[in-house]
């Protein structure tokens, strides 16, 4: 059954490559499919909770059995065992052998062994191309792959809803479950007019619950800019004195490194210690009443600094992006760089990666440029005055005098402008106007 465009610009029918069809169909009218996703903290009750573990277990119990019968099947067989051939020769058996799979949505489990295969589709590709690759592994409930599940939309399954004047989301097996309102927000917000839910990942993180809506929209379609005004081309280079050092030719802006890691490091080293001494069984890989309670509270440390880092992100990215069309940064290697390992907690803390992550998508949804310079590109060791660069520069010179022009930089701020200068270049190259 081939997709068709409705009136109301919803879609009917299937297809392999969904997003580019549906962009397809929605192009005569200048629209375009915009997904993005929203997450939401759930406060379940006592059997909500059972209800959803229960799912989660489930889930992980399917992608293991799916993982071990593949393994098997190309073992003795030297074939791949699809989900769909899975589903219909073995799964019906499996949930005879063990009745708790009949309490299970039946799309958490067809999801689990999608992520399965998935996994390997994914390694296969990393061997061709050179990457390095790691073989799919069996999922478990001590890592946070073996701690959620996801599930599909279908006939209203999913759906934010308000009762008594309280917003609930509402899961398939598990019910109509109360959840924390984004401060700001309203059900209006989360899920607009002609706003769909494609899908929901239920996540159990220490005693909480969260689920992640994936969320699909029509919007006008977004046309990247041409012309672009010199005062809106920012560039920015990354450090660990600072965050970073961000602007345009006419300004540079420094911005502090927060170091969330170290400001709470006194307090984590006192956390893990107080652990350490808990009684804890190694052959039974369980510990006291008082090892789980102090492992709590390391995790929801580890949780606040996460989300201390994310909210710093988001503020930084928002503010740049609501003053320029044009970003550019250095391509970084940042899992070299941490390899590095006296620099390894300082880079990580940063979190550079997600920043940028953040600038780039917030940016291209306004039609704006993200632009990354090759990452061999010698931002810090050129004058950016004169050109001429400084071979024997070194990580510990800050500042240094061009012996050319003379010119005393600040090694972050001439790493910024040389960035700036060669983004220039590469958007003369390609065909965008500056104003």
């Amino acid at each position: 059954m081939s997709l068709t465009l409705n009136q109301d610009f919803t879609f009917s029918g299937k297809s392999l490559n969904i997003t580019k069809e549906k962009n397809k169909l929605l192009e005569p009218y200048n629209k375009q499919i915009w997904n993005y996703g929203i997450v939401l903290a759930l406060i379940p009750t006592e059997t909500q909770k059972e209800n959803l573990n229960q799912q989660i277990g489930n889930a992980r119990f399917v992608a293991n059995q799916y993982l071990a019968k593949r393994k098997e099947i190309y073992n003795n067989e030297k074939r791949t065992l699809s989900v769909n051939e899975y589903s219909k020769n073995y799964l019906q058996n499996l949930k005879e052998e063990y009745p708790f799979l009949k309490l299970s949505d039946k799309f958490a489990l067809a999801s689990a062994m999608e992520h399965i295969d998935t996994a390997y589709k994914n390694f296969f590709e990393n061997l061709k191309k050179g990457r390095k690759a790691g073989f799919p592994k069996f999922v478990s409930r001590f890592k946070p792959n073996g701690n959620s599940y996801t599930t599909k939309f279908t006939n209203n399954n999913i759906e934010v809803l308000e009762i008594d004047g309280l917003p609930y989301v509402k899961i398939p097996k598990v019910g109509k479950i109360r959840f924390v309102m984004p401060k700001g927000y309203n059900l209006q917000m989360i899920q607009p007019e002609f706003t769909r839910i494609l899908s929901a990942c239920i996540k159990h993180q220490r005693d909480s619950y969260t689920v992640s809506l994936q969320m699909e929209t029509v919007i006008d379609k977004i046309i990247p800019i041409q012309t672009v005004e010199r005062s809106k081309i920012y560039s920015i280079d990354m450090g660990i004195k600072d965050f970073g050092i961000y602007g345009n030719s006419e300004f540079t802006e420094k911005v502090a490194n927060p170091r969330f890691i170290k400001n709470n490091s006194k307090k984590l080293r006192r956390l893990q210690k107080s652990l350490n001494r808990k009684v804890f069984n190694s052959k039974k890989h369980c510990g006291s009443k008082n090892y789980r309670k102090a492992k709590l509270k390391i995790a929801e440390l580890h949780n606040r600094i996460k989300n201390q880092r994310k909210d710093f992100h988001h503020k930084l990215s928002r503010k740049i992006v609501n003053e320029c069309d044009v970003f550019i940064c250095e391509d970084l290697n940042i899992k070299g760089m941490v390899k590095n390992h006296k620099l390894a907690k300082e880079i990580s803390s940063c979190g550079w990666g997600q920043f940028l992550t953040f600038v780039k998508y917030k940016l291209e949804k306004k039609g704006g440029i993200f632009l990354k310079v090759d990452k061999f590109f010698a931002s810090s060791k050129l004058c950016s005055c004169c050109g001429y660069k400084k071979i024997d520069l070194t990580l510990k010179d800050r500042k240094w005098e061009c012996p050319i022009c003379h010119t005393i930089h600040d090694r972050d701020v001439n790493a910024k402008m040389n960035l700036l200068k060669e983004g220039v270049r590469l958007l003369t190259l390609s065909n965008i106007a500056i104003a």
